[in-house]
Order: C-alpha cells, then structure tokens, then sequence
C-alpha cells in the first residue's frame, strides 16, 4: 500500500494477466508509468465492484445488469467517462474509460484497502508482448514493487468491449467469453 500513496508502480496479479498499477488519481505517478512503458495511451483502471461504476462513468440500468453479469470477471468495458477525481492522463483525450473488476481476490483487496481506482495495464514496453513471468518481470522492471501469486496460469488477456453505444463491440478477443 506504501508503494501506492508514495506514486511507485506496482506488479499484481489479475485473473489474467498480471498488471502494472498506480493510483489511477496521481497524475505524477501515471506519468512515471507512461515513461517506463515507453507510450501514453488510455488507461483502464480497477474498481471493487459494479456499484463504484457510477463514478466514473455514465450507465443506465440496462448497462448495469450487462456489467453484473459480466462482472467479476475477465473483461475489461469501455464506457463514457464523467468528471471524476481520475487524473485525465488516465484518458488521454479519450472520452471512454476503461474499467476492470477482475475476479481474482488481489486487485480487488487492493482497491478495497486503497480506496481509490488504481491502474491496470499490461507489463511491457511499448511494441513488446506482455509479460506474465515474474522471473521475466523482475529482470526487466527490477524497480518495481511485485506481489506474486504462483498459481497464475498463461492468459490472452481480458476481452475488452466498447458499451458506449449499442450494438456493444469486442475491440479485443480475451480470455472472457462473449456474449456470455
């Protein structure tokens, strides 16, 4: 949590991949994460559940029973952003907002005992794979604070969909099923 409050990045793990994380409210500290990465592109962050949503984006209700069922999970929905404390680097001009409630207990515990949005984005360079070996990790970023987990199994990532306007869209193909 330290680490967090004093603008570091962070490794931890996902039900996908494992992530790179900051406070998603710390414009200084998205800046450090954008420079190791090598680009500044939109970011998605983590929230502890679906009801946090409305904070940070625009959802109707019908949207709301699409993201619980959706939610925790593999996915990752791009939704309008409304103003909110998120640094607008986490947008980068973008008026969607990314947002992860993965269905592994890490993030979410993160988010809970944080109490802000954190950062989720892939561990790589910009151009590059992204990396899901901690021993990979830890020669690459040997800076970073990692929590670990040793159960963690290959991923393609999480299945990002557009919500923002009907028909919803996949942008990626992940390892989250839809529709479900």
């Amino acid at each position: 949590m330290n680490s967090l409050n004093d603008g570091d990045i962070i490794v931890y793990p996902t039900d996908t991949l494992y992530g790179f994380g900051v406070d998603a409210t710390s414009s200084d500290a998205i800046q450090t994460l954008n420079r190791l990465k090598g680009r500044s592109q939109p970011l998605s962050i983590v929230l502890e559940n679906v009801s946090q949503i409305s904070n940070y984006a625009q959802i109707t209700p019908e949207i709301t029973i699409e993201l619980e069922s959706l939610f925790p999970g593999e996915y990752t929905v791009l939704l309008p952003s409304i103003d909110s404390e998120l640094s607008p680097l986490v947008f980068n001009s973008s008026p969607l907002v990314g947002i992860r409630i993965p269905s592994h207990f890490f993030p979410l515990q993160l988010v809970k005992e944080f109490g802000k949005p954190i950062i989720t984005t892939s561990i790589n360079r910009h151009g590059n794979a992204p990396l899901n070996d901690v021993t990979q990790v830890e020669i690459d970023f040997p800076n970073v604070e990692i929590f670990e987990d040793n159960n963690h199994t290959p991923s393609q990532g999480s299945t990002i969909i557009n919500m923002s306007q009907m028909p919803f869209t996949i942008v990626r193909k992940g390892d989250g099923e839809y529709p479900k």
